[in-house]
């Protein structure tokens, strides 16, 4: 099983992610639940002490307006290697250049870098749950939020509790 922890913060910049990635109910933000609770995700700022990047955080580290956690069935070999890929990239930077790219419409990203959304959508691709190829036909850096959930929700993802 994979989870994943869509969320819509209660600052301004939050919000304002949220409705340019979908309108009115978006999402701002999305983390993996590890296995013990912890959160893994990349983020630009430092919520609860923790260093911008690719983080694992504990599962309060920020109060949020809104939050859905989905599930994916997988098999065990698929969740074994979703955490492996996702631990591997701890500690990378941020993804500046791909949030650049979203407001200035075109593709851009910074190698070995990660947005929030970029860094779970390729771990699903990498473990098979997307198909190989998917980042063919539009770039991880440029899955935002809403786009995933979406695609999610299209895999069979259902809500579960956090």
């Amino acid at each position: 099983m994979i989870k994943l922890s869509f969320v819509c913060g209660s600052g301004l910049s939050s919000k304002l992610i949220s409705w340019w990635g979908q309108g009115y109910n978006g999402w701002s933000h999305v983390d993996a639940v590890l296995p013990d609770g912890t959160l893994l995700g990349a983020r630009d700022d430092s919520p609860g002490g923790t260093k911008p990047g690719v983080q694992i955080r504990p599962a309060n580290y920020e109060t949020w307006a809104r939050r859905d956690v989905l599930e994916l069935e997988t098999t065990p070999t698929q969740a074994f290697s979703w955490e492996v890929y996702l631990r591997a990239q701890v500690g990378k930077p941020y993804d500046q250049a791909a949030i650049l790219g979203f407001i200035l419409g075109k593709a851009d990203h910074d190698s070995g870098h990660w947005i929030c959304s970029a860094l779970q959508t390729a771990a699903l691709e990498k473990v098979g749950i997307l198909p190989a190829g998917f980042s063919d036909s539009i770039a991880t850096s440029q899955v935002a939020p809403n786009a995933l959930h979406l695609l999610a929700l299209g895999l069979g993802a259902k809500r579960s509790t956090p």
